[in-house]
């Protein structure tokens, strides 16, 4: 099979899953004669980046669960809690509701609207966004936010095998900085992509 690897898929999966291998072998140096050759062959790199790419992949199953836990105390994504009132003026607010209520496509009046539905919109306003072919920054930030929630959970796994190898406090410090850091611009991403995302909506609905 011969294919390339779109920008989420290296933000979200190989990007982390790099992380964590690099990190395992830290802890296990019996490994490093795999990847410290001096003559390491593309086949060998091409072995590590499907390594990296499993490895990511299971660990957005990590990065699933730390970004439920995460975002319950906030309110929920903020994508939705956008729909909810949070991060824009009360003039864009007004502006959005009735760009909702009177685009053919959605027809959804964000006042009536149960909460359990904001999903559901924020999906279709994508696609009317990314139909029109103005999705390339909100692209880019959930990238980024899918990069920082696999370097997170990145961590929390490489914490555990830390804690169950008995390290020491300086190590488990340093990975739970690292975690934070992640978790902080994940939040910050999630919000760039929610504010993007629904002002090009705005801005297609004049």
């Amino acid at each position: 099979m011969n294919r390339t690897f779109d920008f989420y898929e290296y933000a979200g999966f190989i990007i982390p899953g790099a992380v964590l291998t690099l990190g395992l072998l830290l802890f296990f140096p019996e490994g490093h004669e795999l990847f410290t050759k001096d003559d390491v062959t593309f086949g060998e790199l091409g072995i590590f980046v499907v390594v990296a790419y499993a490895a990511g992949q299971l660990l957005q199953s990590i990065g699933n669960l730390v970004e439920s836990v995460w975002w319950k105390p906030w309110g929920g994504l903020p994508s939705r809690r956008l729909l909810a009132g949070h991060y824009l003026s009360a003039e864009q607010r007004k502006r959005l509701i009735e760009a909702l209520k009177k685009d053919p496509k959605l027809s959804r009046d964000l006042t009536t609207t149960n909460r359990t539905e904001y999903g559901g919109i924020v999906r279709e306003v994508y696609a009317i966004v990314s139909g029109a072919g103005k999705a390339a920054r909100v692209d880019t930030f959930n990238g980024n936010y899918g990069l920082l929630r696999g370097l997170a959970a990145a961590f929390v796994a490489l914490i555990v095998v830390a804690c169950a190898l008995g390290k020491g406090p300086y190590t488990i410090t340093v990975l739970a900085i690292l975690f934070l850091l992640s978790i902080q611009r994940m939040h910050r991403f999630a919000v760039h992509y929610a504010t993007e995302l629904f002002t090009q909506y705005l801005l297609l609905s004049k």
